[in-house]
């Protein structure tokens, strides 16, 4: 007995040894998942007119009750955004349906979604529309009509257009795109109301003379005064009109009384030069001159900026404009090629210094550097800038220069270097930016084609030059915005810069900002410590004037910067209210789905468990355990060693 107690001890320990791993098959069974999406956005107001919200309210829930007896329900509301909330609240200004549906097919794309059931009006006023892409979604989609489909007497203010910067002296046109529906034989007056000179400085009647009336009014105005200009576009209210919200809308112009020139000379035609261009004219405060060095100007006198594109080159050494930028205290903004003559781009600034080894050329990707302060960098660019198609910079060592920052490094294939590829130089009057390599055009390329837009490949481009072509500010504190104007929907963010007397970025003080409203209403923030400066994120604030004053102290000196900025009301769901339920039906019918009324919604339970893509599933998932895990094994170890030092004690035995 203690002979077979002990070689079981001794069998099972060494099995153990061993890491023996047990491998088996286990089934999961997996429930469809059904997501449920409520139209968030201010519109839907609108159909609880005729629509008992409460009512409408329950008969949500007690779906959404049942089908969790049956279905993992996911709940969703939307309208700027998707969030995975479910709201009633109906507060949004915009809807976003293609985003929405979207987003969810996205997120649920290895998952067993099953259903999909979207309550909204059908009214969608931002991104694309919702029946323009075909995603690969196996279930069905399911929509709930909200709101009233008949034409009420509804007379608006469509759209107004109107450039968003102007200078002093110019004249620019305010559009306005007037309808009106269901009014016909009535007349509507249509007034230009200027709150800085508190008066009407248009106005002009027309009679509708159809069902579905649309006209187009456009006044030219003058540029007189500096500032944010604040116009009001309003349509009189007709007889019996229930939706006056629309009648009014609201533009800002802001007038400038500078306007930043830059010159960009190329040596030969490149692709960069057309992106760069309209990159830069997105900003109305820029005007671009272009030419090619063969004839390139002389008198630089008016220019805040000179861009350099693939210059000094062999056939051009461009000394001759390069010394003149400097002379002028002009910044100069190098873009290195194929064609860029390095030994005299290397002698004519002190910024970067290449050592070719090759006549050769690397793709790189850049590499953004944390420690940059010059300026913030959009976080959209930076999650973007790793899937950006490479740039093509010249084959060598690479150093920068004395007061340098590196903005960005280089990365050849997989491999990170400390190679600078981007940086800013601040030295002196003028400043100096190198971008040692050339295919920014690529970059607008594809960030268009992956996103319909260049925003955030413009948006880096415009700050380079904004910095470069800034004068030199030798004040020790400053504060500064993005922009004079903002929507309710944006963030504000206030950025400041402390230097101490030998103008070295500092933020070892903290800085407070007093910000007060129109109405008078102070409120005091902290700003965050960033790098070596600082920034403050508001948030969104409702329309008004605002003025902010930043407040610090150093070394015994009080430091103060102050500036004012304005936030307007934007809320394009009320300039159209009548549902569109076509639109709803027809998605569905995409989704092999169905189109329900908000009085029908309990129908839709039946009609979900009906479809055969809303059965779970069997998932059968391989496993492997090692035995050592297994408590019970360790338990039976002791037990045969207390079964044999029990026997052994029993017996008289040792």
């Amino acid at each position: 007995m203690l002979l077979a107690l002990r070689a079981t001890t001794v069998f099972v320990m060494c099995f153990m040894l061993l890491s023996p791993i047990l491998k088996y098959l286990k089934n999961k069974t997996i429930k469809p998942v059904v997501v449920f999406m409520q139209d968030n956005s201010s519109s839907i107001k609108h159909a609880f007119k005729k629509l008992d919200s409460v009512a409408y309210r329950k008969e949500v829930t007690d779906l959404l009750t049942s089908l969790k007896e049956d279905y993992i329900v996911k709940e969703y509301s939307f309208g700027n955004l998707l969030t995975d909330t479910l709201a009633f609240q109906y507060q949004e200004s915009a809807t976003d349906l293609s985003t929405a549906l979207e987003t969810v097919f996205t997120n649920y794309e290895n998952e067993h979604l099953g259903a999909v059931i979207m309550a909204s009006d059908g009214i969608y006023n931002k991104g694309i529309s919702p029946l323009s892409q075909m995603y690969p979604f196996k279930g069905a989609v399911y929509t709930i009509g909200l709101g009233d489909t008949l034409t009420q007497k509804d007379a608006l203010v469509a759209r107004v257009f109107a450039n968003k910067m102007i200078y002093l002296g110019d004249q620019f046109a305010i559009r306005s795109d007037i309808a009106a529906y269901a009014c016909e034989g009535n007349q509507i007056t249509i007034n230009i109301f200027s709150h800085n000179q508190n008066r009407n400085i248009a106005s002009q009647t027309v009679t509708v003379n159809n069902k579905r009336f649309s006209k187009s009014v456009e006044t030219i105005i003058s540029a007189t005064s500096p500032g944010v200009q604040h116009y009001t576009i309003s349509v009189s209210k007709v007889v019996d009109e229930q939706n006056i919200l629309n009648n009014t809308q609201d533009v800002y112009v802001e007038v400038l009384d500078n306007k930043e020139r830059v010159l960009m000379i190329a040596n030969a035609p490149h692709p960069d030069i057309n992106a760069l261009k309209e990159a830069l004219e997105k900003n109305k405060n820029y005007k671009i001159d272009i030419a090619m060095a063969d004839k390139a100007m002389q008198k630089m006198n008016d220019y805040n900026l000179l861009i350099l594109h693939n210059l000094p080159s062999v056939n051009m050494n461009a000394s001759a404009l390069i010394d003149q930028a400097k002379k002028l205290g002009i910044s100069v903004w190098y873009i290195v090629g194929a064609q860029t003559a390095i030994p005299l781009f290397n002698k004519v600034q002190s910024a970067m210094q290449i050592i070719p080894r090759a006549m050769a050329s690397n793709d790189i990707q850049g590499v953004v550097n944390n420690d940059f302060t010059f300026f913030t960098l959009n976080q959209n660019f930076t999650n973007k800038l790793s899937g950006l198609p490479p740039l093509v910079a010249p084959f060598g060592d690479y150093k920068s220069g004395a007061n340098v920052q590196v903005l960005m490094t280089q990365k050849i294939g997989n491999v990170g270097t400390a190679y600078p590829l981007w940086v800013m130089q601040n030295e002196g009057q003028a400043k100096t930016g190198v971008l040692a390599a050339e295919g920014l055009w690529r970059w607008r390329f594809y960030d268009y084609f992956q996103h319909k837009n260049h925003d955030a490949v413009d948006d880096f481009i415009l700050k380079t030059a904004q910095f470069l072509s800034v004068k030199h500010d030798k004040k020790q504190f400053r504060s500064q915005l993005a922009k004079s104007v903002f929507t309710e929907s944006e963030n504000i963010s206030i950025d400041a810069e402390l230097y101490n007397e030998n103008y070295e970025l500092i933020n070892t003080p903290d800085v407070n900002v007093t910000l007060v409203d129109e109405n008078g209403k102070r409120s005091v923030w902290s700003m965050n410590k960033n790098s070596n400066a600082y920034s403050l994120n508001i948030g969104h604030l409702s329309a008004g004037k605002y003025t902010y004053a930043c407040n610090t102290a150093f070394n015994g000196k009080s430091f103060s910067s102050n500036g004012s900025f304005t936030v307007v009301y934007q809320n394009i769901e009320d300039v159209n209210t009548t549902a569109d339920f076509g639109t709803l039906n027809q998605l569905s019918k995409n989704y092999n789905g169905s189109f329900v009324f908000a009085n029908n919604i309990s129908s839709l339970k039946e009609s979900i468990r009906q479809n055969k893509k809303m059965q779970s599933i069997i998932r059968t998932e391989s496993h492997s355990e090692p035995l050592i895990h297994w408590k019970w094994l360790f338990a039976l170890l002791l037990l045969l060693l207390g079964a044999e030092w029990y026997i052994r004690k029993t017996n008289g035995g040792y």
